[in-house]
């Protein structure tokens, strides 16, 4: 994203194994991967935003519109991870959800602010997710002056998450926000025979092509990807990334 208030934008992974409270020295298997995230934590830190956007593909997700958590703050821990330790209350910047839903309704795009009482009638708790506490564990690390905006997607099609980053932009100017959005996913988990997920051949071709079409800001291309490579490639970082151009 281009637009001045949006001052960074990063694809980050969310492995809850990169935690060093859950794996115990096992993290460092993916070193690499700890020292980027540690290194983007300290780019945000000196880059101050007010706002952090979270897209997240593990929150409570609406087959039917992208939902937008919209109380006054919210909170979560990585519990299911045996990592109790690990958790997070940050307030949520109510000003700019309300501002981003109404220009939402107003283009058509199907979206909802979410709060406990909405949540529960889906059997469903209003909470941070790993997908966003992963991410936020490397920014908190080295600040945490901002509120949050925290958005989980939805299967609304290709054109219709972009329709959406377009309108987080243009909010983020209304409001002259100075603004980060973090796209959580992971890339292909089907690399390696071992591991809960087979190997695909559509993995490595997927990674490729996707990092490829971030990096040039190539947005049709990105649209034109092979969808049977998409879905074979045991992804979570697709969707989350269509907001990103």
């Amino acid at each position: 994203m281009t637009m001045e208030n949006i001052s960074g934008y990063y694809l980050m992974p969310h492995p809850p194994i990169i935690i060093p409270d859950i794996c115990k020295g096992e993290e460092k298997k993916i070193e690499a991967t700890s020292l980027a995230c540690n290194e983007i934590g300290r780019e945000i830190a000196d880059i101050k935003p007010d706002t952090i956007i979270v897209i997240t593909p593990h929150g409570t997700m609406f087959s039917d519109a992208i939902a937008i958590s919209n109380e006054e703050r919210i909170s979560g821990d990585l519990s299911q991870f045996r990592c109790a330790n690990i958790k997070m209350d940050i307030p949520i910047d109510k000003e700019f959800n309300i501002k981003l839903g109404t220009a939402c309704h107003l283009e058509g795009i199907a979206s909802v602010l979410v709060d406990s009482s909405t949540l529960r009638k889906y059997k469903c708790n209003y909470e941070l997710d790993h997908g966003t506490i992963v991410p936020l564990y490397f920014v908190n690390k080295y600040y945490n002056d901002y509120k949050l905006v925290h958005i989980t997607y939805s299967m609304i099609g290709d054109i219709n998450l972009y329709k959406f980053g377009m309108e987080i932009k243009k909010v983020a100017e209304e409001l002259n926000r100075k603004v980060v959005i973090i796209a959580s996913g992971d890339l292909s988990h089907k690399l390696k025979e071992e591991g809960s997920y087979s190997y695909s051949p559509y993995g490595k071709e997927f990674d490729k092509e996707l990092l490829k079409n971030l990096e040039n800001g190539d947005v049709v291309e990105t649209f034109n990807m092979n969808k049977i490579m998409i879905e074979e490639a045991g992804q979570c970082g697709f969707n989350s990334n269509c907001y990103s151009f």
